[in-house]
């Protein structure tokens, strides 16, 4: 069995930084930018006691989208820099290293079984043939537990790496964000949705220096 852990595991951390990486500071600009135009179907009552004209206006006259603050981060660089994510990945390949390792040794056992029957074959009796066909065939059942075992265990383990990883990163952005006075950060990265970046909001260094502060000083 071959495990599909070490060739998706940079998706993965690329996929979590892009997802904390993605955030917005100003929960005033989420609320006014659901407003929707009523189709020409839809007929709105008035309603009994409608709020003085003033309210709903100066609520909207608090944002002025014409000075956001915009900047992004490329998730691919973070991922290859950022010490949280190197010691994450670390972390992930160690225990899939270890589950490799088991497995090796099982089907080492397995090989030098079958060897071993295969040369005596001839020279062994029927129950004696028998009996060393049974254990091949619990060794080989064996084995087939162990790797459904360990695929289990190393998903598992992988979930919980990564769900920590996201929250904790989302923890440092939110700070890092109002700190450099950042209305949103964006993430960019090779093949994915943004398809163009002014290089000039490109905050990629900065944000990776500060993450790696946020993550030791934890």
């Amino acid at each position: 069995m071959k495990f599909t852990y070490l060739s998706i595991l940079n998706s993965i951390l690329i996929a979590a930084i892009a997802f904390v990486l993605i955030f917005k500071l100003n929960s005033n600009s989420a609320e006014s930018d659901i407003s929707q135009k009523p189709s020409e179907s839809t007929v709105i009552e008035k309603p009994a006691n409608p709020l003085p004209a003033t309210t709903s206006s100066v609520a909207n006259s608090t944002i002025d989208f014409s000075n956001l603050k915009i900047a992004f981060v490329n998730s691919d660089t973070v991922s290859t820099y950022y010490q949280f994510a190197k010691d994450v990945q670390k972390s992930l390949l160690k225990k899939q290293s270890s589950a490799e390792k088991q497995i090796k040794n099982k089907y080492k056992e397995y090989e030098r079984m079958v060897n071993e029957y295969q040369q005596s074959a001839k020279i062994m009796g029927q129950s004696e043939a028998q009996e060393k066909g049974q254990q091949i065939a619990l060794l080989e059942q064996e084995i087939m537990q162990l790797e459904q075992s360990l695929n289990q265990k190393l998903t598992t383990e992988e979930l919980k790496i990564t769900s920590n990883y996201v929250t904790q990163t989302n923890t440092y952005m939110q700070g890092i964000g109002k700190q450099l006075g950042y209305d949103y950060v964006l993430s960019y990265r090779m093949g994915g949705p943004m398809l163009y970046a002014n290089a000039e909001l490109d905050i990629t260094g900065q944000v990776i220096e500060l993450l790696n502060i946020e993550y030791k000083a934890k």
